[in-house]
């Protein structure tokens, strides 16, 4: 893979730069009404296709159209997001499928394909992929080492807390995904407990928090439409403000805006992909970044 930059606008010149052409929803879609200021990318690991979707600009990129970085034809991967807080940003990175952090250990430059991430250029957010090359350490800058040193904590603290959940599911059931944010929010000397998400293998959606150091249930499990089995290769659970998280399960190709507005969590919208992503395309995997819109604000 060459060491290359490539970059594409996160909002409506996506459709004009970067990894490939892009292609606009069409009028019938014009209410899909998703959360604006995301990025979202979605993979179909059986085809190896790849598109990005701009929720507020509602286009859409082939990311494997015309460029080497972002290019996984031929390739087999699995995205994952990152919310680096040392650095101040979330990061997508497609991993190699074979990687496996419980068994192969750190990450090295081998073992994924690309890390993508805003910058900002002349107040314009972009979305700037960084081909694995530029992570080698014979050439790679002493900011980019520090990276993947973040990257691999991060992997090891997610490892610890996928098999603390597991430990805690009701019998019967075993964990398929999870997300546990990364923000913490203190007011008037409390500390707001995290909410642990947790996605079983059949589909239902668990909630703990810590308390004591010790994993407890603080709701009744829920379902999610279509949903009745669920692999950790075909799911996965993105950060949405401070208090939800978008999900997305291959089986039902819908999404999921779960978040709870200081009541139990439950699924407050669903969106059928196919709805805004190109005919014929079954996503498998999705990442994602950006705030997006109606962040809790707390005084």
């Amino acid at each position: 893979m060459k060491r290359t930059l490539v970059t594409f606008s996160a909002a409506a010149l996506l459709v004009l730069n970067g990894c490939g052409g892009g292609s606009s929803s069409s009028a019938d879609d014009l209410a899909i009404d998703l959360p604006d200021e995301k990025t979202l990318v979605f993979y179909d690991t059986q085809s190896s296709s790849q598109y990005s979707y701009d929720t507020t600009s509602e286009t859409y990129v082939d990311m494997n159209e015309d460029n080497a970085t972002c290019n996984m034809i031929g390739k087999n991967g699995n995205l994952t997001t990152w919310n680096d807080i040392a650095a101040g940003d979330e990061k997508i990175i497609m991993l190699a499928a074979e990687y496996d952090f419980a068994i192969d250990g750190n990450v090295t430059f081998e073992d994924f394909y690309y890390l993508g991430h805003f910058h900002t250029e002349d107040n314009v957010q972009t979305f700037a992929a960084h081909g694995s090359s530029e992570f080698d350490p014979s050439v790679a800058s002493n900011a980019k080492k520090a990276t993947l040193l973040r990257f691999n904590a991060h992997l090891a603290e997610q490892e610890a807390i996928k098999t603390e959940i597991g430990a805690v599911l009701p019998v019967g059931e075993s964990l398929c995904n999870f997300f546990v944010s990364e923000h913490t929010h203190e007011s008037n000397a409390t500390e707001e407990a995290a909410a642990h998400i947790a996605l079983s293998t059949s589909g239902m959606i668990y909630v703990f928090e810590e308390n004591e150091g010790v994993l407890e249930s603080v709701q009744a499990p829920f379902g999610l439409d279509g949903v009745t089995e669920c692999r950790e290769d075909e799911s996965s659970i993105i950060p949405y403000g401070d208090h939800g998280v978008l999900i997305f399960v291959a089986q039902s190709q819908k999404l999921y805006l779960v978040d709870n507005h200081g009541m139990d969590f439950h699924a407050h919208s669903t969106w059928n992909v196919d709805k805004f992503l190109p005919q014929g395309f079954a996503p498998t995997q999705m990442a994602g970044i950006g705030e997006g819109e109606d962040e809790h604000v707390h005084e």
